[in-house]
């Protein structure tokens, strides 16, 4: 059996840790594993089927560790038969915040967020806003705007990607981070940063364990029911004294995992992969 670790090129140095232990768990359980980069990707159309080429030679693994934000590479990649983890679906919610939060409005509480296009960019809302690309990830692309100057200039950073827009909750700098890998919780991490209103490890911020609050949990088990998850993360904001719906991150990092746990999580990321496979 051979699976694909997929990648923007450009984020292979900074995950090297994470490819490393994965090459280490495929090795120990006897499964072939290749890192593979989009841009190495050719894929499409030909001859009135779907193909799929790296480095211009047809190929196809049995499944794909997709460590990419290209949901439509996935569903292409589900048309022709091969499993995806996460799975296109997961890939196309949480990797568009505008898609994340339309998904839970009225069964979530969550923050205002306006759902703003680059030709049409209104802020909606009092100063200060949170300005975030739609399909940004870890703390990137995420910029606090107290007046109108910043927030165009947020807005300009950003482009061409459309923007969600959303009040300042007032516990900025601190969030929640519930792993969740399968239908299980592996680990409830609360990420703070004393500097910065985003709590982000890649952004400077700091991250302990913590138990699960009860109305987080009541949560988790919301978002559990609509998809069918492989590793992901559900965050949590704070604002007027509760716990408020934020994001899933998709391609989720796992840092704060090795840093503060035991757990191997490339390993039992594998054995669920596996399992999945052999059903």
């Amino acid at each position: 059996m051979t699976g694909w670790m997929v990648y923007e090129a450009h984020n292979i140095a900074r995950n090297q840790f994470f490819i490393d232990r994965w090459m280490q768990a495929t090795k120990a359980r006897g499964v072939q594993l290749r890192l593979v980069t989009v841009q190495q990707m050719a894929y499409g159309v030909m001859g009135d089927a779907p193909f799929l080429q790296v480095d211009g030679h047809s190929e196809r693994p049995d499944y794909v560790l997709m460590r990419a934000a290209r949901p439509g590479l996935s569903e292409h990649l589900e048309s022709m038969g091969i499993p995806c983890f996460n799975n296109a679906h997961v890939a196309r919610v949480a990797g568009d915040k505008r898609r994340t939060h339309a998904a839970f409005a009225g069964i979530l509480p969550m923050m205002d967020t306006a759902f703003v296009s680059q030709d049409a960019f209104t802020n909606p809302f009092p100063y200060p806003v949170v300005v975030k690309g739609a399909h940004g990830c870890g703390g990137r692309e995420v910029y606090l705007a107290r007046d109108e100057e910043e927030y165009r200039r947020a807005v300009a950073n950003i482009a061409p990607d459309s923007l969600v827009v959303q009040p300042l909750c007032d516990q900025p700098g601190q969030d929640v981070r519930v792993y969740v890998l399968g239908q299980q919780v592996v680990a409830t991490m609360l990420r703070f940063s004393d500097g910065d209103f985003r709590s982000n490890l890649g952004q400077g911020g700091g991250s302990r364990p913590i138990e699960m609050p009860d109305d987080i949990r009541r949560y988790v088990r919301i978002v559990q029911e609509r998809f069918d998850f492989s590793l992901v993360g559900i965050d949590f904001i704070f604002h007027q004294g509760r716990a408020v719906f934020n994001e899933i991150e998709d391609a989720v990092g796992t840092r704060m995992l090795y840093m503060h746990t035991g757990r191997d999580i490339a390993a039992e990321y594998l054995d669920l992969i596996l399992s999945r496979l052999h059903m």
